[in-house]
């Protein structure tokens, strides 16, 4: 049976989950400044409920409503929903971080296109028992795919606010990543493609700010992430004893690329891609992911970062300086404040490939990488040559 949601059309989501509050969004069909109700529940059939208030949306932010629901129990299962005028929104269902377990179980995703396929991933995840979802980048394209696409998608190609909150509008017209978000939290981070491919935000900062500006606010809008002033994404979650989720911004801050292309670049480029006081995370951000990678307590220290970490040379050059081999020297000095430290893995996306290898540092094993393909996106190529693997043996 086919419900139809009048005023909700992009139904509802919840992200950003503590052990005592979260965030819930949707956004409304409107014209004009609206008033929307939420409403929390214990139970689906809101009978418990717990909580409930109004906020207002307009045009300055597309009509979006994003509240931050505090005072919640830890590890609980609560009911959401929204009211404009007369109707309801589906009725969605999240989760608080538990305060202890033994067992948590996270689906690491990234990179969907919307004309290059369905987002099938997600039709899986409903019924797979996951705890909650992190999206590792590229939860939108700013491109449209203009041969042979899946499906078609009517927005123009992002440059401005108007643009990139169409991109968002589309992804989220899916009908499997609205069923999986209405039923499961979502922690979100940005690659490159929420503003341009293979971008430095200190670059563009110079160079366009507004168009960095109008794709940050677009993504604040439309993920279910905390607000705040200065579009300051990275952050920590705590899953008990058992998990330290640090998930990190790998552009905002970052310098300029070493060289362009980025891919099997020049000879030249790794001298530049090695030298000293390159920055992908920018000061601030390093101490703080070193330091709370050397505070936790956590049996696992799990990162969400958005390129490959681990080495990949060929002919003992990096092969790609988008990814964290352009900036080496960052890496090689957050490898030595943390070599002592057990269990830290990276959870990646930007490949478009599933890799799973080693983080090496002093010719040690220091730490894991796990790299997921994208939910739509395809690869350039479905293995690594043999030389290249020869040349990567972790």
């Amino acid at each position: 049976m086919l419900y139809i949601f009048l005023y909700f059309n992009y139904s509802v989501a919840s992200g950003d989950a503590d052990t005592n509050s979260l965030i819930i969004w949707t956004r409304i069909d409107a014209y004009s400044k609206a008033e929307v109700i939420y409403e929390i529940s214990e139970d689906s059939l809101f009978n418990k409920m717990i909580k409930s208030g109004k906020t207002i949306t307009d045009s300055s932010r597309d009509w979006t409503v994003k509240v931050l629901i505090d005072g919640l129990e830890p590890g609980k299962t609560y009911f959401y929903r929204f009211k404009y005028k007369d109707k309801y929104s589906p009725i969605g269902k999240t989760k608080t971080l538990p305060r202890e377990t033994d067992h948590f179980r996270i689906a690491l995703l990234s990179c969907q296109h919307f004309s290059e396929n369905y987002f099938w991933a997600y039709k899986y995840l409903i019924n797979d028992s996951v705890d909650i979802i992190l999206f590792l980048g590229d939860f939108i394209y700013e491109f449209n795919v203009y041969r042979n696409p899946r499906r078609a998608d009517p927005t123009l190609p992002a440059q401005d606010l108007e643009t990139y909150r169409s991109k968002y509008k589309i992804a989220h017209s899916d009908t499997f990543l609205k069923l999986a978000l209405s039923r499961i939290p979502i922690y979100v981070i940005w690659d490159d493609h929420e503003v341009m491919n293979d971008y430095a935000g200190k670059t563009i900062r110079y160079y366009n700010p507004k168009k960095l500006y109008d794709a940050y606010k677009a993504f604040f809008e439309y993920i279910p992430i905390r607000d705040n002033d200065s579009f300051r994404i990275y952050r920590s979650f705590k899953v008990g004893n058992l998990i330290d989720i640090l998930l990190i911004d790998g552009r905002q801050y970052r310098d300029e690329m070493a060289c362009r292309p980025t891919f099997n670049p020049k000879d030249n480029c790794y001298k530049v891609a090695f030298s000293e006081g390159r920055t992908m995370l920018g000061k601030e951000q390093k101490i703080w992911l070193i330091n709370n990678l050397k505070n936790s307590k956590s049996i696992w220290k799990l990162i969400g970062n958005n390129v490959m970490f681990m080495d990949l040379f060929k002919d003992n050059k990096p092969l790609n300086v988008d990814q964290w081999d352009g900036y080496y020297f960052e890496k090689m000095e957050i490898l030595k404040n943390i070599k002592d430290i057990k269990n830290v893995i990276f959870g990646t996306g930007d490949t478009h490939v599933f890799y799973f290898g080693e983080v090496i540092y002093d010719k040690k094993t220091i730490a894991y990488e796990i790299i997921t393909a994208g939910v739509s996106s395809p690869s350039g190529l479905k293995v690594l040559s043999d030389t290249i693997l020869r040349q990567n043996p972790h």
